[in-house]
């Protein structure tokens, strides 16, 4: 039994500096981490702290979820498979205009 939570989380912002390992470039991204946290505060801080020293910045929508470990508890709270997804601001407001366009019945 551990005293920490798992969670999944997600996180919009902006990569500020490139990093090879992870195969980002500056520009919008998602990040996702797996992270066992005793709480969701500290899993928002983690993804935070983490991020940053990845080039990473979290400065839009975060997104916390209670999951299932795929990693086992360990006697720290600590995060892992760490990815990124990049998008552009126009593919963004392309979606946003597909879901405003009215929806026709056949």
């Amino acid at each position: 039994m551990t005293d920490f939570t798992h969670y999944t989380m997600l996180a919009d912002g902006e990569v500020f500096e490139p990093n090879a390992d992870f195969d980002t470039e500056c520009g919008r991204y998602i990040m996702a981490m797996k992270v066992w946290a005793k709480d969701a505060d500290q899993a928002a801080d983690m993804i935070v702290a983490i991020g940053q020293r990845l080039g990473f910045k979290p400065d839009g929508e975060l997104q916390v979820f209670v999951t299932e470990p795929e990693e086992p508890a360990d006697e720290q709270p600590f995060g892992y498979d760490i990815n990124f997804t990049s998008y552009s601001e126009d593919e963004e407001d392309e979606a946003a205009m597909e879901e405003d366009r009215p929806k026709w019945l056949n």
